[in-house]
């Protein structure tokens, strides 16, 4: 066997009790540490994103006031009589009349005197005292009666006069309010008009600010869907995240305990191999125990023959000097051969393990 390589590299042959011995050592310290193998803690990666919807509010709608104008009469002033130039109104002819009338008592008057002095010439008394008297009488009469013709005359013409300077003032007055009337109904009517135009457009004033108020609040609504909607397509993404990274934590936690678990059986399959190497020192120990003694008992009896060879080589001259004796007829001493042997022991092999196990180091 010399001058063979050994396998793995030795210098020196293996020794299987100081394998088996690694072995277990490395099982236990194997078994100690899958003892004290402390799994991955899994926890949940992060929260997922609330979702807050926004708040829709409304804008107010508020009506434009309506205000109706204030309808105000014109000022009636009725036209005092008293203050009324009568001038206007006084007849033109009144004086052409009065002229004419005058002139017919004149004209009547003198055919009177022409008749009373032609009565008074008949009678003898033309240019008496009687004629006289009787002239002046019917010269008074005549003026009488010229001064009531031409009061009465000028009277009716006054009366006249007011009354149709009355006549007037109340058609002004009529005049005033009917237009006073007609301008209140104008008013009135413009005021009508004014109101129901006023709340036309208040009713479309606020028909565009309810339409407003409903586009916006629908704007709102639909901002605020699909604002939701994002929030929560981004939570369940987020959410997905989470996931992916419980599952991928999960997946590293069972990979570590397969991990640990196949540790712990190769330690285990180390100790088998292990205990069956010991098994094997042992019982290579018990065969080389067999062997060695074997081994002793062959050196023993090789010992036993080469002493005894050795006696009969040492003991030829005291042999020779037996025969010599004998034939001198003394009596020889007896000769004490020992052989000494040794069985092996516990010590012995407790050595011997001990030298292999320091030697396979």
């Amino acid at each position: 066997m010399a001058g063979q390589a050994l396998p793995g590299g030795q210098t020196t042959p293996p020794n299987i009790n100081s394998l088996a011995a690694q072995g277990i050592q490395g099982a236990g310290m194997g078994a100690v540490a899958g003892m004290g193998y402390s799994p991955s803690q899994v926890g949940v990666a992060g929260n997922s994103a609330s979702v807050n919807p926004m708040n829709v509010t409304g804008s107010n709608v508020t009506g434009t006031n309506v205000t109706g104008t204030n309808v105000l009469g014109n000022n009636v002033m009725a036209n005092q009589l008293a203050n009324t130039s009568l001038s206007p109104y006084m007849n033109p002819y009144t004086t052409s009349v009065i002229d004419a009338q005058q002139a017919d008592v004149l004209r009547g008057a003198n055919m009177g005197l022409d008749m009373l002095g032609s009565q008074a010439q008949m009678a003898g008394g033309f240019g008496g005292s009687r004629h006289g008297i009787a002239m002046s009488e019917m010269g008074r009469g005549v003026a009488d009666l010229m001064g009531q013709q031409a009061t009465g005359l000028r009277q009716a013409n006054y009366a006249q006069a007011q009354q149709a300077a009355q006549q007037d003032i109340q058609g002004n007055m009529q005049s005033q309010l009917a237009n006073q009337g007609v301008n209140m109904q104008g008013q009135l009517a413009n005021q009508a008009n004014n109101l129901q135009a006023q709340g036309m457009n208040q009713g479309n004033n606020l028909q565009a600010q309810l339409a407003n108020q409903q586009n916006a609040l629908q704007a709102g609504l639909s901002n605020q869907q699909y604002g939701m909607q994002g929030q929560l397509a981004n939570q369940q993404a987020g959410m997905q995240d989470i996931n992916n990274q419980l599952q991928a934590s999960l997946a590293n936690q069972s990979a570590g305990l397969q991990g640990a678990s196949q540790r712990l059986g190769a330690s285990g399959q180390l100790g088998d191999v292990s205990n069956l190497g010991f098994n094997m020192g042992q019982t290579v120990n018990q065969n080389l125990q067999s062997q060695g003694a074997m081994q002793q008992a062959l050196q023993q009896a090789v010992f036993d023959a080469s002493a005894q060879k050795y006696g009969q080589y040492t003991g030829h001259p005291a042999q020779g000097l037996s025969y010599l004796n004998a034939a001198l007829g003394v009596t020889p001493q007896g000769e004490n051969t020992q052989v000494l042997s040794k069985q092996p022991g516990l010590f012995d092999y407790l050595t011997l393990g001990a030298s292999g196990y320091t030697g396979g180091q």
